[in-house]
């Protein structure tokens, strides 16, 4: 590291030192303290609890947003991660300051833009583009993307180019951001680890390009018409440029989901702030009683979207040809929402496919990277692309029907199940998760099943309670800390994207079971090899328990 990433690292750590010392003591505070010494440290009340935490997020949010945007790089990364909270593993506080990370990213200088161009083309930019627009249409941590035209064709096309610094920094960057995830909140640092590894693949798109060409394939093999992945120009692809189709018309999901808010909210009377807030504490405390009861949220299905959505179409078609002819129509006064349930089932179905069918898979769907096309989704970025051998396939197929099947007769879904029969499909679950090399340190079947329930199968309230994700995830990590993940780091990449895809299905009102959603395809894949006997007969024994 030079002495620029060392500046980078002192600015970094300036501020955020101390906002961890300060986390680390209210959380010994609350927790540590007053069971190890009750008599010096009384327990801390909840109210008092939340409002000091509240404070803590007000006082060092802003601070770590500002640096995050000052220093961009692998900054700008960590930032849309936390902006978009898939996993819902930030604080609410947090995500919201963060939203710029999505949309807001500065732009590089377009005379630093075209040198990069035409150093990968090796001649002027005019001789492959007819057409050029210097703003970009989005920019992100390592590149930003630019509408053009192919001079030869006259095909209307984006290009991603690589910012000039960005690998360079890279390095520095990783080692402070690892510094505090290994302070605050060690039970991720094998998550980042395994992150950072794959984001240090994305500095040469010839890469991207062949994942971009493979998934491509494999989806369009695999039937998935309502699923578009951009036509990549491969001959036009350089380490730092990238061309591919434009797909229009389109626009990102989460600038879609923003506008339906919008809607909601004009036609409620409110902001769109305040009805976003009304409607994510209503779903929460709907969640939070059920899971009192033990029992899971449930979801509107794709058919009962489609029953409601019929009639608002047929409303806004007789009232813009009726009122519209006096007046101008708002979108507020009929509102046809986006299907959210089937939004949800296509990514599942499709990510499910290029993990347990073809074992590649994009590992970072995060709503920026999911574009709504004209009634189908088109998925864009292919950086973080997982690859997984046979082996991890098959065993992540062969654990998905068992948490599928233990989940079923689990009490906090099924409240008559036999404790024998849960009993036994706890054990096999936890003795499949050491087959296949998870390791904890005291070697717990809970934590085992635990885990192998919320990551692989349900992360609602009901599965959390009476925790929410973070406080589960430290739990655990107080409980029975991760061990070493050599043998099964592939399940991170897989639990980072499942986590984003079932964390933007519960925004959206949408829970689901991952096991559910992906055993079709985990089915496939075991009776392919001919396996798919060795699941029904252990579950099968469950019941002569």
């Amino acid at each position: 590291m030079g002495a620029d990433a060392v500046d980078r690292i002192i600015e970094f750590d300036s501020m955020a030192v101390p906002a961890i010392v300060e986390y680390k003591y209210w959380e010994a505070r609350c927790d540590k303290l007053p069971k190890s010494l009750p008599s010096l440290f009384p327990p801390v009340p909840a109210a008092e609890e939340d409002a000091h935490y509240d404070a803590l997020h007000k006082k060092y949010a802003p601070q770590l947003v500002d640096v995050y945007m000052k220093l961009g790089g692998f900054y700008y990364k960590s930032g849309q991660k936390m902006a978009a909270n898939m996993g819902g593993f930030v604080p609410k506080y947090y995500q919201d300051l963060a939203q710029p990370f999505l949309n807001d990213i500065p732009a590089r200088d377009p005379k630093d833009i075209r040198a990069v161009v035409e150093g990968e083309l090796q001649r002027p930019r005019e001789e492959v583009f007819s057409h050029w627009e210097d703003k970009p249409i989005g920019c992100a941590s390592i590149g930003q993307v630019h509408r053009a035209t192919l001079k030869a064709t006259g095909q209307k096309v984006v290009v991603k180019v690589q910012n000039p610094e960005a690998e360079r920094t890279f390095v520095g960057d990783v080692f402070a951001l690892k510094t505090l995830m290994d302070i605050s909140m060690p039970q991720l640092s094998p998550a980042f680890d395994e992150i950072q590894k794959q984001f240090a693949t994305e500095f040469d798109y010839r890469g991207e390009c062949k994942n971009a060409i493979e998934i491509r394939d494999n989806l369009k093999r695999g039937g998935y018409s309502d699923i578009i992945v951009p036509e990549v120009y491969a001959d036009l692809c350089t380490a730092k440029l990238m061309v591919m189709e434009e797909i229009k018309p389109s626009i990102p999901l989460h600038d879609a989901l923003d506008e339906q808010a919008a809607m909601f909210a004009k036609q409620k009377g409110v902001t769109e702030k305040e009805f976003i807030d009304s409607e994510k504490a209503r779903v929460e405390a709907e969640a939070l009683a059920l899971a009192k009861e033990g029992k899971v949220m449930q979801s509107v299905s794709a058919k009962d979207y489609d029953r409601y959505i019929a009639p608002q179409k047929l409303k806004k078609f007789v009232y813009s040809w009726t009122v519209g002819w006096f007046a101008k129509v708002s979108d507020a006064d009929v509102i046809v929402p986006l299907n959210a349930a089937k939004l949800i089932d296509d990514l599942l179905a499709a990510h499910g496919h290029e993990i347990l069918i073809d074992g590649c898979f994009n590992a970072d769907p995060h709503p920026g990277n999911v574009l709504c096309a004209d009634g189908k989704l088109a998925l864009i970025d292919y950086g973080q692309v997982k690859r997984i051998d046979d082996k991890a396939r098959l065993d992540y197929a062969k654990m998905t029907l068992l948490v599928r099947e233990a989940i079923k007769v689990d009490p906090r879904v099924n409240p008559n199940v036999k404790p024998e029969v849960h009993a036994a499909a706890r054990k096999t679950v936890s003795s499949f998760a050491r087959e296949i090399g998870m390791q904890t340190e005291k070697d717990l079947d809970d934590s085992y099943y635990d885990m192998c329930c919320v990551y692989m199968g349900r992360m609602d309230a009901a599965f959390l309670y009476p925790r929410n994700l973070i406080q589960w995830s430290d739990y655990i990590q107080n409980r029975d800390p991760l061990g070493n993940i050599d043998k099964v780091d592939y399940l991170v990449m897989i639990n980072t994207a499942s986590m984003m895809l079932r964390g933007l299905g519960e925004a959206l009102g949408q829970y689901r079971n991952l096991a559910e959603a992906w055993g079709p395809m985990a089915e496939q894949a075991l009776r392919e090899k001919g396996r798919l006997g060795e699941v029904d007969a252990e579950v099968a024994s469950w019941q002569k328990a």
